[in-house]
């Protein structure tokens, strides 16, 4: 395991300057598809006055680019009878410095609690789903996921290895997500459905990893990992929410909100934080097969109840300390959607997904996100 000499992270003036453009982008491109969202309603509602026994306008319909949500959206939407849907998402997470708050706290003062602060964590996440529909109105849905977690920490306070960078990393399956998309009704190009979930605890809660520390003992000795190093909850966790669809003539809207709660206490003596998502986002169809998209991403977890009693000392580090737990977060991300509705790849889509958080409530002191992408195909048959 590779120990060096490192400092404090910062982000360089380019990566703000970059922040700020997308910040700016995402508000013209939001504003600008409303004004389209509104231009359309108002035509629809005029031709309708002017041609009263004209035909109520159609269904929602998943049959055009914007159909389905962004590929970062989970259960956005339902399908026909009979149809299979199967899909596989790639998703990176980048963190890089820590918060204390909503305000960015350094090593040194880190330093001051901790003997070790983090420095930057890669998560990358590969997600294998299967969704099939008995009915029109249910679609029931299976997803896996398979995790990849680097961390850089950074000591500074045992003797002689002030200064010393050193890396753990985790990988493995993580916790198995069954659950049910029951719709409400769907006319008027309106659809609304309900989400149910449940988490099956079939992460891992034991990832270990060796330290300068715990090597200083041991020169084969590792320790158990910090709270986000782990694959899995421990716990079942049910999730409720509700999704609301709506299409114009070439643009869509959709949003969706659910709330996550933890049975129980895993294995270990402690529950992750139960957790609350809206989201929103608005897309345009530059034709049938291609969309592109915009969505505002809000979360709320709650902090770790309860701790692992393994962990030697707390104050080793941020990440084992359940105190340092919990957080709000907003996100804007930019998407783009492909499918193809003819011919040998007919059922196929292709999307991608990027974005970055304006804002950043943390409880403590956690790692600062800084960047995320997902990138997916997902592959329909049976319609």
């Amino acid at each position: 395991m590779p120990w060096r000499k490192g400092g404090n992270t910062k982000n360089s003036k380019k990566n703000i300057k970059m922040k700020h453009t997308i910040k700016i982008a995402a508000l013209a491109i939001f504003a600008l598809l409303q004004q389209t969202h509104a231009q359309q309603e108002k035509q629809g509602k005029s031709a309708t006055q002017e041609n009263p026994s004209k035909e109520k306008p159609a269904k929602w319909t998943s049959s055009r680019a914007d159909g389905h949500a962004p590929i970062g959206v989970m259960g956005d939407h339902v399908h026909k009878q009979g149809e299979w849907m199967f899909s596989y998402r790639y998703m990176s997470m980048d963190m890089e410095g820590n918060l204390k708050g909503t305000d960015e706290i350094s090593n040194s003062e880190i330093h001051e609690t901790y003997m070790v602060a983090p420095q930057n964590m890669k998560m990358k996440m590969h997600m294998l789903g299967a969704m099939f529909a008995p009915s029109d109105r249910l679609t029931l849905m299976v997803m896996t996921h398979i995790l990849n977690n680097d961390m850089k920490l950074l000591n500074g306070a045992m003797p002689m290895m002030a200064g010393v960078s050193f890396d753990t990393s985790s990988k493995g399956l993580g916790d198995t997500k069954i659950g049910a998309l029951y719709q409400l009704f769907n006319k008027n190009r309106r659809s609304v459905h309900l989400n149910f979930g449940l988490s099956v605890p079939t992460g891992s809660l034991n990832e270990r990893g060796a330290t300068p520390m715990s090597r200083m003992s041991n020169p084969e000795g590792d320790i158990r990992l910090g709270y986000n190093m782990q694959l899995g909850s421990g716990t079942w966790d049910a999730q409720v929410g509700t999704t609301y669809l709506k299409q114009y003539a070439s643009s869509s809207f959709g949003a969706q909100a659910s709330y996550l709660h933890r049975w129980g206490e895993n294995s270990e003596g402690y529950t992750l934080g139960n957790k609350f998502n809206a989201t929103f986002w608005t897309a345009y169809a530059f034709s049938k097969k291609v969309s592109s998209s915009l969505r505002l991403d809000y979360q709320n977890v709650d902090s770790i109840d309860g701790e692992d009693k393994t962990f030697m000392s707390p104050t080793m580090a941020p990440v084992f300390h359940a105190a340092n737990s919990g957080r709000k977060q907003l996100d804007f991300l930019l998407g783009l959607n492909c499918a193809i509705f003819e011919g040998a790849f007919k059922g196929l889509r292709l999307e991608i997904e990027a974005g970055i958080p304006v804002y950043q409530n943390v409880t403590g002191i956690q790692m600062k996100n800084d960047f995320a992408f997902t990138a997916g195909i997902q592959y329909a048959i049976g319609h």
